[in-house]
């Protein structure tokens, strides 16, 4: 037999309860559902749920029993590591999930909470209150949890599994007020935050934050990640990833946060001058840790930064002019040798380093604010403090900086412009258009 197969049938012999369940879920499924009213079709879900959840109680205590039994394994006369193990391999459960499972079985079916099982296998509560239960209670001494459940059972019946946690929360505070602090400082010890490069160019967060700082963060975002208006299609998810990206950039410009090495802290980025002019075959540009960012996006970044020129002389080699081949192998041969040092590219040596230069300055910047007073993209709402300043035409091609020359928009529209192929453009009346891409591709053929 395939270990890596299970099969939903009951096991062959005189039929049993598994066989009429499983003749019970045959006929179900069969059956033909528009012909019923839809009075009918809603109370079959609730009631479908409701039985389902009765089901997960019976899996758990039959589970909480080969468990007890050190009985995982024994359908292939096998002995495994766990009985989460045996569940991961045979029915491909994730790694939480088995554990979960497991120890969700032993608190109702081997611990104190007798109550919190019979309820789930009457249908009074679902299993997803009764793991909030069994999760909440596991690290209460069985007395305690068994003196509780009473209380956390009813509230159980009141309230959804998000808001029991927090009722469990506070209940263990007055049960346990001396374990309560030993599990805040558990919780304390275990907050951080991974932020790790992925192999497409993004960057992968993940963390934990205790909940005070969770609120807090989320008081902060709450503000920046609210939809636009109306065409705003951004996800929830998106806005908020928008809005920890526009927190930061604010914290930056103010200049408030503390220095190191005597510089403030600030977003740089190190790009050669084909990428910036963009030649073909350009690198981009390098963040650092965080990897490579594109061409487009060193340009969109130049519109409003400080920029410093630095020259630097290399080895001369025969693959260092990307023009010298068609092959591929040359291109990115030659590509390599501009390289930074760190990534193996030649070695280089610093021959002149200009002064760093703002190229949109402070009072510029407050002239399109009067001006502009937010994103000028057409029928964009974003505020002012949400904007960047962008060169109708780049400082790169001889575009100056003054105020007919410069816009603001937002960072949404800044990479619509750069990265996402829009031109926009200022007409006789000081009125900006904007046209997408597909439009100026049909107008030059």
């Amino acid at each position: 037999m395939d270990s890596n197969r299970y099969s939903t049938s009951p096991p062959v012999g005189p039929p049993d309860e598994l066989a009429l369940l499983a003749a019970a879920a045959d006929r179900l499924a069969a059956m033909d559902l528009d012909r019923l009213s839809d009075v009918v079709r809603a109370e079959r879900v609730l009631i479908l749920r409701r039985l389902l959840d009765r089901l997960d109680g019976q899996w758990l205590k039959e589970l909480a029993g080969v468990d007890a039994r050190g009985a995982a394994g024994a359908d292939q006369d096998q002995q495994v590591g766990s009985t989460a193990a045996w569940l991961r391999g045979r029915l491909r459960l994730g790694a939480g999930a088995a554990t979960g499972a497991v120890q969700t079985a032993r608190a109702l079916f081997r611990g104190p909470l007798t109550q919190t099982a019979a309820a789930l296998t009457d249908g009074a509560i679902s299993v997803a209150h009764a793991s909030v239960l069994a999760h909440g209670t596991r690290d209460l001494p069985d007395h305690l949890a068994a003196e509780a459940e009473p209380v956390l059972v009813e509230a159980a019946a009141r309230l959804d599994p998000p808001r029991l946690r927090r009722v469990i929360g506070h209940l263990r505070m007055v049960a346990d007020p001396d374990g309560a602090d030993a599990h805040a400082e558990r919780r304390h010890q275990r907050r951080g935050l991974w932020l790790t490069p992925t192999f497409d160019g993004m960057v992968a967060i993940d963390g934990l934050v205790e909940s005070e700082a969770g609120q807090m963060v989320m008081a902060a975002l709450e503000p920046l990640a609210r939809p636009t208006d109306a065409s705003d299609h951004r996800s929830g998810s998106q806005r908020t990833a928008d809005a920890l990206t526009e927190l930061a950039r604010r914290s930056l410009e103010a200049g408030r946060l503390p220095t190191t090495g005597g510089v403030r802290p600030q977003l740089s980025v190190v790009v050669d001058l084909h990428s910036l002019l963009g030649h073909p075959g350009s690198l981009g540009g390098e963040l650092g840790w965080a990897g490579p960012i594109d061409p487009e996006a060193c340009r969109r970044l130049a519109c409003d930064a400080a920029v410093s020129r630095v020259i630097v002389s290399r080895p001369t080699t025969s693959d260092d002019n990307p023009g010298v081949t068609d092959d591929l192998a040359g291109r990115l041969r030659a590509a390599r040798v501009r390289l930074p040092r760190i990534l193996g590219g030649a070695p280089s040596q610093p021959l002149d380093v200009g002064r760093s230069s703002r190229v949109v300055q402070p009072g510029q910047r407050r002239a399109l604010g009067v001006r502009d007073g937010g994103c000028v993209f057409p029928d964009c709402t974003r505020p002012l403090a949400w904007c960047e300043a962008h060169h109708l035409r780049h400082w790169l091609y001889g575009g100056p900086t003054d105020l007919p020359n410069l816009a603001l928009l937002c960072r949404a529209h800044h990479r619509a412009v750069h990265e996402g192929g829009w031109r926009l453009q200022r007409g006789p009346d000081r009125r900006f258009t904007a046209t997408p891409p597909h439009r100026r591709h049909r107008a030059a053929a």
